[in-house]
């Protein structure tokens, strides 16, 4: 039987699952070892080795997602501490089924309302569920594709590919600045390619979506590329914010 108890061990050890081996030796000087069921005893070997893995991949997809408010959490996006949400819709979103689903998310309120803590926040969140996501100013990656595709229209073709593909991208300052038909048209490719794929896009902005004809581009020709752009970013859920 002793042979058997440090056999254990040693294979927990050798499978790489150090912290289970510890935690299955501090086990055997336990006095209630002996009145564990299997099942209890499986799961006091393996919860902190489990855990473990659950921080260190959370670790590794806040590293991927660009995220700089780590702070930001999930249970602070309901109404109180001078903002008002709509709750309802909140806990909806907070669900994740939008990810499911392919529906995405618009932040909506003024300046300083707290926009941006909400999209660190659920980017936090995502991260801890393991979705394979990122943040990004909407300037900078809009800047970015414009020069890649003035410059290398190869490394264009994978950078825009790429931002398609992650399964949750989150766009800061949506809206905040005009661009000519280029701009307008790079923004149009990206988000049709994500409608194709059903990956949702969550984006906050101060200005409504009546409002993106001319916030949007300053070339006239964009209007269908604009519309295009609405339609597919309003299909989801809407977050209105108002500072009290």
């Amino acid at each position: 039987m002793n042979d058997l108890i440090y056999d254990v061990e040693k294979m927990l050890d050798e499978l790489g699952m150090t912290t289970a081996a510890i935690q299955w030796k501090k086990l055997l000087d336990d006095p209630d070892f002996g009145h564990y069921s299997p099942r209890q005893l499986l799961c006091e070997v393996l919860t902190p080795q489990y855990e473990e893995m659950l921080n260190k991949r959370y670790e590794t997809n806040l590293k991927f997602s660009n995220l700089i408010d780590r702070s930001a959490r999930t249970e602070n996006l309901r109404t109180g501490n001078g903002r008002k949400y709509n709750d309802e819709t909140v806990q909806q979103v907070l669900s994740f089924r939008f990810v499911s689903t392919g529906q995405n998310i618009g932040v909506y309120g003024k300046t300083g309302a707290g926009k941006s803590y909400f999209l660190s926040a659920l980017c936090n969140e995502a991260c801890r569920l393991n979705y394979r996501c990122q943040i990004h100013d909407y300037c900078d990656m809009i800047d970015e594709l414009r020069r890649l595709n003035n410059n290398n229209v190869e490394k264009y073709t994978k950078r825009l590919k790429y931002y398609s593909r992650l399964r949750i991208l989150f766009i800061d300052d949506f809206c905040i600045s005009r661009y000519p038909e280029e701009g307008v048209n790079i923004l149009y490719h990206l988000l049709k390619s994500r409608d194709d794929l059903h990956y949702p896009t969550v984006f906050n902005s101060q200005y409504a979506p009546s409002d993106w004809s001319t916030q949007l581009g300053s070339d006239p020709n964009c209007y269908g590329k604009v519309d295009g752009i609405r339609r597919r970013l309003t299909n989801g859920y809407t977050i209105e914010i108002v500072k009290l």
